[in-house]
């Protein structure tokens, strides 16, 4: 005996499009970060985690949890950090910010684009 049955496959898939950051910064001052979401497939609630460099790597800043719906070619969503540059960014003299983005309760097909540098680096001063 056999049966045929239709299975209805899903490709989960958003990008970093872009990640916008300041060029300059002074310490204790707070501005915005914000990492630009594609989503061409299903709507999906999208996590994006922002880290900041430090000696040796990168130190997660915050995350934030936001519904993407699926729209045509260039259009996006905008998720927004606030950020306030501190002294020891300062002293370092630059901040590298780097966003990763995971589809809630999905598997992304592919995770590839999911992760962006921000670049040049913000200069930060006192």
């Amino acid at each position: 005996a056999s049966i045929s049955q239709v299975v209805h496959v899903r490709t989960h898939d958003v990008a970093i499009t872009k990640i916008g950051a300041p060029q300059s910064a002074n310490s204790g001052q707070t501005r915005s970060i914000t990492v630009s979401i594609s989503n061409k497939s299903y709507a999906e609630t999208v996590v994006v985690e922002l880290f900041k460099s430090v000696p040796g790597g990168f130190q997660s800043i915050g995350s934030y949890s936001q519904y993407v719906p699926a729209r045509s070619a260039n259009r996006t969503v905008t998720f927004t950090f606030n950020y306030t540059f501190s002294s020891s960014d300062s002293s370092i003299g630059k901040v590298t910010f780097k966003a990763a983005a995971a589809i809630a309760n999905a598997r992304d097909a592919f995770p590839a684009d999911n992760e962006a540098i921000s670049s040049p680096p913000t200069k930060v001063t006192r």
